[in-house]
């Protein structure tokens, strides 16, 4: 199974991102993400058959506390543009020490360092005469780390959660 493990925006914050994409589509085209496809990743797995040691890397995580983050601002890598978060010790410390826990259990996980973000359209070309939109700062409460499968179902995407761990 390919697995990762993120977090989904809040309702006020997908609202805020579904906006930003309805303008992406306005000024260009591309792949857009579906509503229940937006999320922000805090390690990707890959493929792997231990999900119950996924599922142990995650609960680690258990009690270690709620926390808001800024969701604001659009950029890209290449061809992929995505709505990024504004700097936040609490995201951090909670995605390195996930990433750790996941090391220690034996998953590689990607030694770049880890740029939080939304993606919002990947394959995107934008018009040329126009410029990017703006994404307002919108806060969201983060209580949860999903561990999360990523499936082909007719031919779409779909990920469907495997476990749920309460901050």
């Amino acid at each position: 199974m390919r697995l990762f493990t993120a977090i989904r925006p809040s309702p006020a914050a997908e609202e805020t991102l579904l906006a930003a994409q309805a303008e992406l589509r306005r000024l260009g085209r591309g792949s857009f993400p579906r509503r229940e496809m937006l999320h922000l990743t805090l390690a990707f797995l890959g493929e792997t058959a231990d999900a119950a040691a996924a599922k142990a890397a995650v609960e680690e995580l258990r009690g270690t506390g709620a926390f808001s983050l800024t969701v604001e601002g659009v950029g890209r890598f290449g061809d992929t543009w995505w709505a990024g978060v504004r700097e936040n010790s609490a995201l951090e410390h909670l995605a390195l020490g996930l990433q750790e826990n996941l090391r220690r259990r034996g998953f590689a996980i990607e030694a770049r360092p880890w740029m939080p973000h939304i993606t919002l359209a990947r394959h995107y070309q934008l018009r040329e005469t126009m410029s990017a939109p703006s994404l307002p700062p919108v806060e969201m409460e983060v209580q949860e780390v999903l561990l999360l499968e990523s499936l082909q179902r007719e031919g779409r995407s779909v990920y469907e959660v495997r476990w749920a761990s309460a901050l």
